[in-house]
């Protein structure tokens, strides 16, 4: 039998069970659609968390004191919390694959303008280790390592903390509350605002940055320390060999004691494998209404096979083989598959594009939940035809004739 042939019977089976062949590919129309929308659901949020994350310095290794530390037999041992010192910044410097690194150190502060007090994080930094956040001056300029009584100051607190905007030249008194000493500062630079999270959850548009001497008087403290390094490595591909490498260096200046590497980025994959799952899983739901529509049509085509068999019994008697009439019933599950599959993903996107538009909700209509949509609906429906066209094939003709 030519394809040609078996595609006008297929079309004239349609055309002459008209409801029966809408009633069949209604369940495979809404399985289809529910796939599409489950997959753009997953998909949508999926992508919301990565722009989320976009600009979290997926580069930024930031190592701090303290951490669970494990015996070779794997037991839970106690350490004492390393102290980081200019040694350690050093040996991190000569590790390869580095690029940058920024000895940091903060502390609670009470920040006074003009008899209004505020409670703010003072950070204090190396300025000639800070070229990112120099770069993000947007009024005055950066700290520089002989300055003793300066800050430089983040958006949100220039702009929305008092009840005066702040600009570079005024003077702010900041207080440590854990010991009451105080100190005037004044304001030389303010940070552009940035929406993207830093490294290690910090937030610069609330926070003050000052040098390391300015924060060491505060303290008040002989024994100065590091409370986190920030690491920029080369290659970002490469980040996890580089923090390796970090904690061998580490290792070697503090053996008996306790630290922690920590990278944003092992956290946004394992969020990310978390979202993939999640994803499949709610197409996983959407096929479930694949399958009973599948049911449904192995219901139909049984039902046409009874209905037909005089018809099959004429086909086999002028030649057809069995071959013949099992293409015949598997290509007409098959397209009923594809018409409905391709109306399916086209409902399926038109209410996930709704939904997102409506509702403000993250989804993403892509060309993989579409296609993954419509190969379910076909492949659901041809294995649904197997079984009666399989039946259909082994009807003798003699038999078939013979049927009324």
């Amino acid at each position: 039998m030519k394809l040609i042939d078996a595609l006008e019977q297929v079309s004239l089976s349609f055309k002459s069970n008209k409801f029966k062949t809408v009633m069949s590919s209604l369940g495979i129309i809404i399985g289809v659609i529910a796939i599409v929308v489950m997959l753009s659901v997953g998909e949508g949020i999926e992508e919301g968390v990565g722009e989320a994350f976009g600009g979290a310095d997926l580069d930024v290794i930031t190592i701090f004191p303290g951490g669970n530390s494990y015996s070779d037999t794997g037991r839970l041992v106690y350490k004492k919390p390393a102290e980081f010192d200019e040694k350690d910044v050093h040996a991190l410097e000569n590790t390869l694959g580095v690029k940058t690194v920024s000895p940091r150190n903060s502390g609670g502060m009470l920040a006074e303008f003009r008899n209004e007090a505020r409670s703010i994080t003072l950070t204090a930094v190396t300025p000639t280790k800070e070229p990112d956040l120099s770069r993000l001056v947007e009024k005055g300029r950066f700290l520089t390592d002989s300055d003793r009584s300066a800050i430089v100051i983040g958006s949100d607190i220039a702009n929305k903390m008092f009840k005066i905007p702040l600009n570079p030249g005024m003077r702010m008194t900041l207080t440590n509350k854990n010991n009451d000493i105080e100190k005037e500062f004044t304001i030389v630079g303010i940070l552009e605002e940035k929406e993207e999270v830093s490294a290690f959850g910090s937030n610069t548009n609330m926070e003050i940055f000052t040098t390391h001497q300015a924060l060491k008087e505060l303290l008040d403290v002989t024994e100065y320390s590091y409370s986190h390094i920030l690491v920029t490595v080369e290659d970002q591909s490469e980040i996890e060999t580089t923090a390796e490498r970090l904690e061998d260096s580490l290792e070697r200046l503090h053996k008996d004691e306790a630290y922690t590497v920590f990278m944003m980025k092992s956290i946004l994959e394992g969020i990310e494998r978390v979202l993939t799952m999640i994803k499949y899983g709610l197409g996983g739901i959407g096929a479930i209404s694949l399958l009973v529509g599948g049911i449904g049509i192995v219901n139909v085509m049984m039902l046409t096979v009874h209905e037909r068999i005089k018809e099959i019994g004429v086909m086999k008697a002028v030649g057809a083989t069995r071959g013949d009439i099992q293409i015949l019933f598997m290509l007409e599950s098959g397209l009923l598959g594809l018409v409905s599959g391709m109306i399916g993903i086209t409902i399926g996107a038109t209410i996930s594009l709704l939904i997102s538009t409506l509702g403000n909700f993250p989804l993403k209509v892509s060309w993989t939940s579409l296609a993954i949509g419509l190969a379910f609906g076909i492949i659901t429906t041809t294995m649904a035809g197997v079984y009666p066209a399989n039946k259909a094939a082994r009807l003798d003709p003699v038999e078939a004739l013979r049927r009324e």
